[in-house]
């Protein structure tokens, strides 16, 4: 089977516990990365909130180098993808395809010109905040206000560097001064759906159905808080109840995975990259058509790759 991951956290355990791909027993190894026939993982560069100013644009250089090691390492078996040919050249010769991504936009160190320095390295998607606020806006855990103004200008400049903007993560209010002041692609990385579980985390319908519209991409967030109430009893059905209602509501083309690997719980059937495949015949036994499942498992964020990435590379 072929599968696409928007988010993972893996870089921490590579810079933080001197870990790699080869030796981990984190959610997402080498070994466990055989299964599949094509795969792409997005691995975000993740600062968490008590960082700020330099120190939190240096923790970005130090996970960008701890993940551009690995591809150093295991070039066998690994490589960088930033646009449409070379995701088409890692497939082809069986590689696992490397995205980068930012998580907290906390990581510019308030300075516009990081941006730059981030698509040099490859980044494809930016998460405006994480769960507090930062010198952009207000995360899902901050108060419910809109974007500063300097997250207005980072967001307006972010295409400019081929690189998407990333609502997961964001307040109501920053979500939807996202969706006033730009009519480009959006991606919600790492989200799932509140009416299903309500938990601020989780997108409401109108999002949801805005990213649809605008032919962007969400990504199934694996995080059992996410999926129950009671988070330690979540299954594969509660991932089929999130599934079933994205496409309910029109989001059959865009959703996709974001698992959350190595930067949540996630629940016991899935228990890491090894648990997809469980998932995958899950819901092959649910009825779900093959068709819809490998557009789920692969083909919507392919598409999205090949349609936003497809005929250039970010501005050097």
């Amino acid at each position: 089977m072929n599968y696409f991951d928007l988010h993972c956290d893996t870089a921490q355990i590579f810079l933080d516990d001197g870990e790699s791909l080869a030796t981990t027993k984190g959610h997402i190894s080498l070994k466990q990365a055989e299964r599949f026939s094509r795969y792409c993982q997005v691995f975000a560069l993740f600062i968490h909130d008590s960082y700020h100013g330099k120190e939190a644009f240096d923790r970005y250089r130090l996970l960008q180098k701890s993940v551009a090691r690995q591809l150093e390492m295991f070039e066998q078996k690994l490589a960088h993808i930033t646009d449409a040919a070379s995701m088409a050249s890692a497939l082809n010769e069986h590689k696992t395809g490397v995205i980068l991504s930012v998580e907290n936009g906390a990581a510019l160190g308030g300075k516009l010109e990081n941006l730059e320095e981030m698509a040099k390295d490859g980044v494809k998607f930016f998460t405006l905040t994480w769960f507090g606020e930062n010198d952009l806006g207000y995360g899902s855990a901050a108060e419910d206000k809109g974007l500063k103004p300097f997250g207005k200008e980072v967001l307006q400049n972010l295409y400019e560097y081929d690189i998407i903007p990333d609502i997961s993560h964001l307040s109501d209010k920053g979500v939807y001064d996202v969706f006033h002041d730009t009519g480009g692609a959006l991606a919600a990385t790492h989200s799932n759906a509140r009416s299903v579980l309500p938990h601020f985390r989780n997108l409401t319908d109108e999002m949801i159905q805005e990213l649809a519209k605008r032919n962007g991409l969400i990504g199934l967030n694996l995080c059992e808080a996410f999926l129950k109430e009671e988070p330690a009893e979540a299954s594969f059905e509660d991932i089929a109840r999130q599934i079933e209602y994205f496409w309910k509501l029109g989001a059959e083309n865009v959703l996709c995975f974001g698992s959350d690997f190595d930067g949540a719980k996630v629940p016991a059937c899935i228990g890491g990259l090894n648990g997809i495949s469980g998932l995958y015949s899950y819901l092959q036994k649910y009825g779900y058509p093959e068709q819809l499942l490998e557009k789920l498992f692969f083909g919507n964020a392919y598409a999205f790759f090949q349609r936003n990435w497809g005929k250039t590379t970010a501005k050097a």
